[in-house]
């Protein structure tokens, strides 16, 4: 598991961990408070381990160079 997420990128999920938490807290309690939820768990996971599958599958890297 390659690091393939730069630090701006990494503060970018940070942030969007932080509104998806806030949305999924004050959203109904339908299936959108879940998926806000979820996708808040999978930003700040990213963001923690500076990797992101995705980036990885289409060969991204915001990182810079390959470490």
């Amino acid at each position: 598991m390659v690091p393939n997420v730069g630090s701006t990128d990494r503060l970018i999920r940070y942030i969007l961990a932080v509104v998806f938490f806030l949305i999924a807290f004050f959203a109904s309690s339908g299936i959108w408070s879940w998926v806000f939820g979820l996708l808040g768990v999978v930003m700040l996971v990213t963001a923690t381990l500076n990797f992101c599958p995705i980036w990885a599958a289409l060969k991204i890297n915001t990182r810079g160079k390959a470490t």
